[in-house]
């Protein structure tokens, strides 16, 4: 009796082992049936939007059905990571989201490192450019980092910087360029880029750390003036600019766009979208839009891209603490 269900058991186990690879096969075949909500955890026109828009087409022409952008801002983002949390895992709700998702975790209790760790990384897109830190032209004598620091000294408690929002990646680096250069800047948080450009530019802030290819076209109009990429390498859109690093400060902004689902989500639909996003990215005019705009294409695998975020969250954690950041500031 005892061999008779030993065997039995192991007929059975077979047997499910055995529908598992046809399952997940079935579910990737017949997936997407019906549209695709993207959730965007920041305003319409920003980036992220921007970016979006490059890969949609490709997506919908290749797998037959919409993918439709579902704006959630607000909160540094963490009511659009809130909302993908909770949706159904079943492919239909995904998430397009950039490089803050491993800062916020410092900042809201909600989103711990778990909460991060338990989406499920799809692919990450692009390296995002050269983040830069701009000033409206019309800022007198500050060209380099050097001169504003010379600027903040005579001229106490009058720079501000615009962030996305408490605890998003501009914030930080605001705070990191602030203890850096030794001089007082106060962030100014907003909710998207459209805006706070457009107050840069009127002067009624002074400083942005932002992604390159968001005000290139104002830098080249003259109504930005670039004063250093942060990080560790010059951009081709603005080779004749210098680093952060260069210039003697140590403030870097590492940036990047990735796609994340619900946990949960059948990993064949997972591979099902990072598949199709890799020839989506691969593709000529993909590619060469995203070169115009200062984009860098990474189609790094699902596995890759979740050892990424860990070193990632681990990164941001003692950024955070050195400088004594706080998400009240």
């Amino acid at each position: 009796m005892r061999v008779y269900f030993h065997l039995a058991a192991c007929a059975v186990a077979a047997a499910v082992c055995a529908h598992f690879p046809v399952a997940a096969q079935d579910v990737a075949a017949s997936y997407p049936s019906k549209p695709v909500r993207v959730v965007i955890p920041y305003p319409p026109g920003g980036s992220t939007d921007t970016e979006a828009r490059l890969y949609n087409d490709k997506l919908q022409a290749s797998l037959g059905q919409p993918f439709i952008f579902d704006y959630r801002p607000g909160a540094a983002s963490t009511i659009g990571v809130a909302y993908t949390m909770k949706a159904v895992p079943d492919g239909y709700t995904i998430m397009m989201a950039g490089s803050t998702l491993t800062v916020l975790p410092n900042f809201y209790p909600e989103l711990n490192h778990a909460v991060v760790s338990t989406l499920i990384p799809v692919i990450e897109l692009s390296n995002r450019g050269t983040g830069v830190l701009v000033s409206p032209a019309a800022l007198p004598n500050v060209h380099t980092l050097r001169d504003l620091v010379n600027y903040g000294k005579t001229n106490p408690g009058k720079l501000n910087c615009v962030t996305s929002g408490p605890g998003g990646i501009s914030h930080i680096v605001c705070a990191a360029l602030s203890n850096a250069l030794h001089i007082p800047i106060t962030p100014v948080h907003y909710k998207g880029a459209g805006q706070s450009v457009v107050d840069l530019i009127a002067g009624r802030v002074q400083l942005h750390a932002i992604t390159l290819f968001v005000p290139i076209s104002h830098i080249r109009a003259g109504k930005l003036r670039p004063i250093a990429t942060l990080g560790h390498e010059r951009s081709a859109l603005l080779p004749d600019v210098t680093t952060s690093f260069e210039q003697g400060f140590n403030v870097d902004y590492p940036n990047w766009l990735g796609l994340f689902a619900p946990p949960r989500t059948p990993q064949a639909i997972v591979e099902k979208l990072n598949a199709e996003l890799v020839k989506a990215i691969r593709s000529p005019d993909v590619a060469k839009a995203m070169e115009a705009q200062g984009l860098t294409p990474i189609a790094r695998s699902s596995d890759a891209f979740r050892k990424k975020i860990a070193s990632e969250l681990t990164y941001w954690k003692k950024i955070v603490e050195d400088n004594n950041i706080q998400a009240s500031e």
